[in-house]
Order: structure tokens, then sequence, then C-alpha cells
């Protein structure tokens, strides 16, 4: 029994783009970090380098992290840096 061979249009034309609806009101997954953090900042982001999901957060040009206390970030503006 000989195969039939599809043509490159044939093939085409055989093809069913997958839709897929997302409602971005609802998230399918939501990530809540738990427990102690260790940040390091890499340009105007916090950075967690201690949880399995890598997660972050946008502190922007201005601030600066110079420590840390009870485990949370010591931030400064550059304008308190520049007075001391």
């Amino acid at each position: 029994m000989q195969e039939k061979v599809l043509t490159n249009e044939e093939q085409k034309s055989d093809i069913q783009p997958i839709i897929e609806e997302k409602n971005w009101e609802t998230p399918d997954f939501t990530f809540i970090p738990k427990g102690t953090h260790l940040w390091i900042q890499r340009g105007y982001y916090l950075i967690c380098t201690s949880c399995g999901l890598s997660h972050a957060v946008f502190i922007g040009p201005n601030s600066i992290m110079v420590g840390i206390k009870d485990n949370e970030p010591i931030l400064k503006t550059r304008r308190e840096l520049n007075m001391a």
C-alpha cells in the first residue's frame, strides 16, 4: 500500500491554530514567599537569593541598599548618602 504524500499547501490547510483563552483576572499561579530572604541589589532591583523561586522588588534609581537589619533590607536615598 502506498502512502499519499501531501504538498506544502495541503499540509498548511490541515493545520488548525491552538487558541487558548486566558483570564488575567484570576491567575493560575500565585507566588507568596515565606520565611527569611537574603537580598542583594542588582541595578534598580532587590533580588532574593535564598528562595527556590527567584523573585525581586523594584526600588528605583534613587534608592540604595546599605545593609540588612532583622532580615529586612535597609534602604537609603542617594540624597541621604551624599549628605553624610
